[in-house]
């Protein structure tokens, strides 16, 4: 009997979320953690409970059968790409379901939610994504306002009759990029673009402080039509200029604001580090402008992904 308890150890863990149609089935064996992930979602991400100054998480890709190990040093960093990867032997049966192995860390696994890591007990909420349909073609072409932000960002945007504006994203470069109305972290409203499966997906956000910051409770903005190339992010986004919630920054023709905006070599939201800059921008109704990189103000952004978007 203590040969068998020593040569095999088997510990089986289901969890279910129904709401987000994922289960996780977990088993352990000579230390060894086996993961079996059923989910129509595209993008799952795991994290440890428990784990604090140094934190581990899974993002596996369905779609692409691909599962990368990603860590978070400090309490407000956010995951990026671990040099040692742990997560082996990844096998795919379908665009829903997915299993590999890695070595046991001793913490219990949970499908990570988009959430301030302080808490402990996370029942799963599904991240509030916002995607369009592929049949809209990207077009920037009636935009009236444009600014350039440093060498990889510019902005165009023109207002419409109904007290909306529509904002064209473009970035000179293959990554996520994220836009902040207004300074820093503290109460800001956001909005995040992601590549997920070769699509641009939406992530409407508001940040309470330098750290990851959740999906707004309200989704007050709308994904129009993108493009994604090997050398370029282009995303034409809709929104009211007053959207009633108290989360969201109330915009004005002509006024001139602070925003904000990161981005890193990553396809979703990640630890940035420098990638990020404020700027001054005029909501003019016509015009352009033009902020060079040697002005931009440098400062703690705070955007990751997922997930999440997850």
């Amino acid at each position: 009997m203590a040969q068998i308890t020593n040569k095999i150890l088997t510990l089986s863990l289901i969890l279910v979320y129904a709401s987000a149609q994922i289960q996780l089935n977990t088993s352990t064996e000579n230390s060894v953690e086996k993961y079996l992930i059923t989910s129509t979602e595209q993008l799952v991400v795991i994290g440890f409970e428990g784990q604090q100054e140094v934190r581990d998480y899974i993002f596996c890709r369905l779609k692409e059968c691909v599962c990368e190990d990603m860590i978070s040093i400090g309490q407000r960093s956010h995951p990026k790409l671990n040099q040692i990867q742990s997560t082996v032997n990844v096998e795919c049966f379908d665009e829903n379901k997915i299993q590999f192995e890695r070595k046991e860390n001793g913490y219990q696994p949970y499908v990570w939610n988009n959430k301030p890591q302080e808490v402990e007990s996370r029942p799963y909420q599904s991240q509030k994504r916002i995607t369009q349909a592929n049949t809209v073609a990207y077009t920037d072409s009636d935009m009236t306002s444009s600014i350039t932000v440093g060498s990889q960002l510019e902005l165009k945007w023109k207002f419409n009759t109904d007290d909306t504006i529509e904002m064209c994203v473009c970035l000179n470069k293959k990554a996520w990029v994220g836009i902040g109305f207004g300074s820093g972290m503290n109460g800001v409203d956001m909005f995040a673009i992601n590549i997920i499966d070769g699509a641009a997906e939406l992530l409407d956000l508001y940040s309470t402080r330098e750290d990851t910051p959740p999906t707004d409770a309200t989704q007050d903005i709308s994904l129009i039509s993108s493009s994604i190339t090997d050398s370029a992010v282009k995303a034409r986004i809709k929104r009211k200029l007053n959207t009633g919630d108290s989360k969201d920054a109330v915009l004005a023709k002509g006024s001139t604001y602070t925003w904000s905006y990161a981005s890193s070599s990553s396809l979703v939201m990640e630890d940035h580090k420098n990638n990020v800059g404020e700027f001054k921008i005029t909501l003019s109704e016509s015009g352009s402008q033009q902020v060079s990189q040697g002005y931009l103000l440098q400062l703690v952004f705070g955007l990751i992904a997922l997930n999440l978007i997850i």
